[in-house]
Order: structure tokens, then sequence, then C-alpha cells
């Protein structure tokens, strides 16, 4: 069962957000060549410690990051690491943050200096399905409309779907229910309700989709090496429609339902 936000609880979630929001601008313009995703670690630990927020993911079930920094191939959950990013790399950054008790979690997918057109449409389009994604976050429609909503994004652009992953819930933990797939049938799932906070989060491949994890427990890459791009925010439904809060002051309107 998703846990409804008091209006207490969803201020703090927005005030949490925005503070991700700045950490995600800020660190893009140090995701160029010749630079390590530990270096990239360090300095996103650096401004969530600015922001007087602490890492959600340092430490959750045993995870020794700040961040997941996912290169190429892989698709979440990796390691930082002594690697340098190379001309044409994308790179994926997953991080969240607490906040006065309230967490929130979001995820971008960077280029490392000039990408090829097919990455770019990759970046791009997994964009789109996020935002057509967020736009069904409406009360009253159930979980199903975001995930079909996903699904039907990557379809039209013959992208493979990372199905063992999800988006979640988020708010009072890093992870909640309900579980936002990212296939699906629009009439399935739980309810859409006022108060549910959503980490809805399209994960594409330019291959099959299928996915296994490394040796160290954590790192998910694709079975064929096909590169991923992933792209996440953290929502607040309303009942005027959805608020994204990790992207600086930006809200979906009913208007921009697809």
């Amino acid at each position: 069962m998703a846990l409804i936000k008091t209006p207490t609880q969803l201020n703090l979630i927005r005030q949490a957000g925005q503070k991700l929001a700045r950490v995600l601008v800020d660190i893009k313009t140090s995701v160029k060549p010749g630079v390590t995703t530990l270096a990239l670690d360090q300095q996103i630990g650096n401004l969530i410690s600015k922001e007087r927020a602490t890492p959600s993911f340092l430490h959750y079930e045993g995870y020794p990051y700040t961040t997941c920094i996912s290169v190429n191939e892989q698709v979440i959950h990796a390691f930082p690491s002594t690697y340098q990013l190379k001309e044409g790399d994308i790179v994926t950054i997953d991080v969240g943050l607490w906040y006065k008790r309230v967490c929130v979690d979001a995820a971008r997918t960077y280029a490392a200096g000039a990408i090829s057109d097919t990455n770019r449409t990759l970046l791009t389009t997994t964009q789109k399905a996020l935002q057509a994604g967020i736009a069904q976050a409406q009360v009253g429609q159930r979980i199903g409309a975001v995930s079909s909503a996903i699904q039907a994004v990557a379809q039209a652009n013959k992208l493979g779907i990372v199905r063992s992953y999800t988006g979640h819930g988020v708010g009072t933990a890093v992870h909640e229910d309900p579980s936002v797939p990212n296939i699906g049938v629009k009439t399935d799932g739980p309810q859409i309700r006022a108060g549910m906070v959503l980490a809805i989060e399209p994960m594409f491949t330019l291959g099959s989709g299928d996915v296994y994890t490394e040796n160290d427990g954590w790192t998910v890459v694709t079975v064929d090496k096909s590169w991923a791009a992933q792209f996440e925010d953290t929502v607040i439904v309303t009942p005027q429609g959805p608020e994204i809060v990790t992207r600086l002051l930006h809200k979906v309107k009913k208007s921009d339902i697809v």
C-alpha cells in the first residue's frame, strides 16, 4: 500500500527535491572526458553536504558510495571507480538525498563530450518516456497508466525496456510501495491517489533490454552489451496533476498528458 504523505511531509519533499535538482544541474558540467566516476561521486557528496542534506544511497543495504554511476552498457547500480570517462561515453548518475526526515531520488544520463546520433536518440527518447509516464500520474488513474505510457515510447522507437527493475514510491524510505514498472496495461495496478510520491524511472537500451548482475552484487549490465540510459524524477501526485520536485521549479499540467 502506497503511503499518503502529510502536507508537512510534502512541503519538505519539495524542498529536498529542489536541493537534489541543484546537485544534478551543478554536476552536469563536470561530466567530461578524463574525469573519473569516483571524482564525480566525491563532488556530488560535497554538493549534497552544501545543501545541508545527506546521501540516501550511502550504506543503504550495504551500498558503499554516495551515487550509482553507470557507464555505457552498465544500466544501474554501478560503483564509482577510477575509470576515466572517454569521449562519446554516456554516463548515468543516480542519486538520492535525505533532508529533515524525507528523501528524494533522481537520475540523469549525461553525454561525455560528443556522442553518436544513435546514443543521442537513446537519451532523448528515454527522457520523452519519463515525461510521458509522469503525465499519466493523475489522481484516479492506475499505476499501469504510467507504465504503459513509458512502454509505448520505447516500442515506438524500437528500444529495449529493462523490465526487471522498476520505479517506486519514495519519501519516508528510499524504496516504498508501489512498484512502478516500465511496462504494463493502463487499467492495471494500484489506483493513484493525491499525496502519493513516486520515483518514475524508465531504463531503455539499444538492444534487447535483458540484463544481469555482475559479481560485485550490484552492477547491472546489459546481456548483449548494448548501451543504456535512465532518467528518473521524484513526483508528487496532486489534485491539479503531477508535480516534479527534482527539477528546478517545473510542474506538469493536465494539458501535457500524451
